[in-house]
């Protein structure tokens, strides 16, 4: 069996159908998930728990087996640098959202001044532009959003593969884009999937959740086992970090 450049075996029967369906596989994989999302209610402890759970899950596709793990308290060492790299990558979207809307706010009455002469009806113009600039910045950085789910594969392979400065590779996650463009992208819509899949618990008076948030954690796995065994041999690095 071919090598990935990264260390983990390649498998020609991963398909993306896989990525949706191996947690079924498992016997006792609708109990795992409930347990797991109770875990997940946890502050910060269950989100570590969470992501420690799905890289071990992803361990497991690695080798062969379509076993989802068990429901524990044991993946937090796992979990700790892809969840750090996700706090800081979640401050960086606040401030940027809310930084919009302040420079908005900011920025009216002073265009509004300036375009009078004086303060005289500027609180008209500012209610004119305030509305369109509002939604039109929140439009945009909507579809930045939705196109920035291209990197979540790689920041993930690459914070497992290499530790927490992996999350910050951006010459990394370039190279790998441009060895496997349609991989990655590929990867990246399947994440925004997924990411939508465990949503759609909140129909259910939020009880869903329970089971669609790890359910999507399990489809994330998988993407990114079908990631893995699809990419050219050095789009992703060796795996020189230890699992915790």
């Amino acid at each position: 069996m071919a090598e990935l450049a990264g260390g983990a075996p390649r498998s020609e029967q991963a398909t993306i159908g896989d990525a949706f369906a191996w947690a079924s596989h498992d016997p006792s994989w609708i109990s795992k998930l409930i347990l797991m999302g109770l875990i997940g209610l946890i502050p910060i402890v269950g989100a570590m728990q969470q992501i420690g759970w799905t890289l071990t899950a992803l361990d497991n596709l690695r080798a062969g087996r379509h076993e989802v793990p068990p429901a524990a308290f044991r993946y937090a060492s796992r979990g700790v640098w892809l969840f750090l790299a996700g706090l800081i990558y979640g401050l960086v979207v606040a401030v940027v959202f809310y930084g919009g809307f302040i420079a908005i706010v900011l920025g009216l009455p002073t265009h509004s001044a300036q375009q009078s002469g004086t303060g005289t009806g500027s609180t008209n113009q500012v209610s004119l532009l305030f509305f369109p600039l509002t939604f039109g910045w929140m439009g945009l950085f909507g579809l930045v959003f939705l196109a920035s789910f291209v990197l979540v594969p790689l920041i993930i392979e690459f914070t497992d593969r290499t530790g927490f400065g992996g999350a910050f590779n951006f010459a990394g996650f370039l190279r790998a884009i441009q060895s496997s463009p349609k991989e990655t992208l590929a990867a990246g819509g399947l994440a925004l999937v997924s990411y939508f899949i465990s949503g759609i618990g909140t129909y259910l008076c939020y009880v869903g959740l329970l089971f669609t948030a790890p359910y999507a954690l399990t489809v994330l796995a998988g993407v990114l086992h079908w990631y893995e065994t699809r990419v050219k041999p050095g789009t992703l690095p060796a795996r020189t970090h230890a699992k915790g």
